[in-house]
């Protein structure tokens, strides 16, 4: 609740580059459900990291992992630096990534949109598919 509220001056954000964020909700999007898992990222591993990462009681519907949701407040009295948006065209979360993008344009906030095309999450930090992979290497 207090997201975009707290006076950093004189300090002022420039912006801000989500990459490859975590937006998820407790029902499991369609993109989660369809798209591929991989050894890098499944969704067990999602739920994983977002259980011991979730503040204790938390659900993957609180305004942490899902911005654009019911429990959160209004993107649009929410005070934002421009936004550079980075997904990945083949990570399980594209669909709530994506939600949360067209949340923030509804919003009126100044946000571009980076595509990472035959990607999947964090690829970047793959160092095999990075070291072995033209593509993989090309993209990062």
């Amino acid at each position: 609740s207090r997201a975009g509220k707290t006076d950093l001056s004189p300090l002022k954000l420039a912006g801000s580059i989500p990459i490859h964020p975590g937006i998820c909700r407790v029902t499991r999007s369609r993109s989660e459900l369809e798209m591929p898992q991989t050894p890098f990222l499944t969704l067990d591993m999602v739920d994983k990291f977002l259980s011991l990462g979730l503040p204790i009681g938390s659900t993957k519907d609180g305004p942490i992992t899902c911005p654009m949701g019911p429990n959160a407040p209004p993107l649009s009295g929410v005070d934002l630096p421009p936004i550079l948006y980075c997904v990945a065209e083949k990570d399980l979360l594209i669909d709530t990534n994506m939600e949360f993008y067209e949340a923030l344009k509804k919003a009126g906030k100044d946000v571009e949109l980076f595509v990472s095309h035959n990607m999947t999450h964090s690829f970047y930090l793959n160092k095999m598919a990075v070291d072995h992979d033209p593509e993989t290497k090309a993209q990062t």
